[in-house]
């Protein structure tokens, strides 16, 4: 008997754990790689080249959106100041914490030229609208001349 009622609480907590589930609402991948020398410049989500990615959400409410990309930064020295870091951007506003320039995506590692490679993902929670949403991601310099960002992924759930 003891034996039963240590195993129904499991039983219960893994079909609980099971059932949990998000669904994914958008999503975009790109394949391609993308250079950029100025901040704000609207970054291709698509590998048809598309910035922006409008998509429709039966109820307001808030939502996760994820955004992925292999990243470096190429700052022309042999130092590793400076930063490559992206503004989310939801229904033309910018979203928390990816408002402003303090928040490093990836950054260089003292080597002249794009470096400092990694695979840089944030998740963010975002207000949607009942209706169409429309989705951009900005890319940022900070004292580095070129980001580089490839092999990207966006995801909303």
């Amino acid at each position: 008997m003891k034996l039963a009622h240590a195993l129904i609480p499991a039983l219960l907590l893994s079909l609980a754990a099971g059932a949990a589930s998000a669904k994914v609402l958008a999503s975009a991948t790109r394949s391609n790689n993308f250079t950029y020398t100025a901040d704000g410049t609207p970054v291709p989500l698509s590998d048809s080249g598309s910035t922006s990615m409008v998509f429709n959400v039966a109820k307001a409410g808030t939502y996760s959106l994820t955004y992925s990309a292999e990243c470096s930064a190429d700052n022309g020295a042999n130092s590793n100041s400076g930063w490559v870091h992206l503004d989310l951007e939801v229904n033309g506003v910018v979203v928390a914490p990816t408002v402003g320039s303090s928040d490093a995506f990836c950054s260089p590692d003292n080597v002249a030229g794009s470096s400092g490679w990694v695979r840089a993902s944030i998740t963010v929670p975002v207000r949607l609208l009942a209706g169409n949403n429309t989705v951009r991601v900005l890319g940022g310099l900070v004292s580095v001349t070129t980001g580089w960002l490839g092999d990207t992924a966006l995801v909303i759930q």
